[in-house]
């Protein structure tokens, strides 16, 4: 497998949704753009966002991780 994506954790990919719409709406704000015109804008770049995750979503199903690499879901003290 190439390593041309990028390369997030689970904690970094959830922020980074996370910041999305905050980010869209400070970007609305602050250029002074008409809110349907931001909006589309928004939903263009929510669009490829969309795309973008699909790929690294199927790029990350190709690699097989055995269960002895993977932690355990719960950890026990």
């Amino acid at each position: 497998m190439g390593d041309s994506g990028m390369k997030l954790t689970r904690r970094k990919l959830a922020g980074v949704l996370a910041a999305v719409p905050a980010a869209s709406a400070l970007a609305a704000q602050t250029t002074g753009q008409p809110a349907a015109q931001a909006s589309a804008e928004a939903d263009e770049e929510t669009t490829h966002a969309r795309e973008t995750l699909r790929n690294n979503l199927a790029q990350i199903a190709k690699v097989k991780v055995d269960r002895a690499v993977e932690p355990a879901f719960r950890f026990k003290t």
